[in-house]
């Protein structure tokens, strides 16, 4: 059992690499444009290549199943702190309910002023 690395340089630079079970064959626009090339000299020279990379996982690995037993004590400790999460906890506490604001409309400067008559 494996997987192989594909990957596409076009240009020198890598542009594409995937992971996979089998080869990925990866085609990019520059094959357009070399098809429409005459000269035979241009067309000799390619740019892009694939690279594969194969790697091969030799050890097979059996996955051994375990039994879990869920007893009722488990199982209502569970449900119970489950619903406790979710439970409204939120209290509404009012800090100020013996304030009582300063009047909105009130001239203060005539009730400090002394008037002489």
């Amino acid at each position: 059992m494996g997987f192989t690395v594909s990957s596409h340089i076009c240009g020198g630079k890598k542009v594409k690499t995937t992971l996979s079970i089998s080869k990925a064959d990866f085609s990019c626009s520059m094959e357009e444009v070399k098809s429409s090339y005459s000269s035979e000299k241009q067309m000799k020279k390619s740019c892009c290549k694939n690279e594969f990379q194969l790697i091969q996982i030799e050890e097979d690995y059996i996955q051994e199943l375990t039994e879990v037993d869920f007893s009722a004590k488990f199982f209502i400790s569970l449900v119970r702190v489950r619903f406790a999460l979710f439970e409204n906890t939120t209290t509404e506490k009012d800090f100020f309910n013996d304030y009582l604001p300063p009047p909105l409309i009130k001239d203060i400067s005539i009730l400090i002023q002394s008037f002489l008559i």
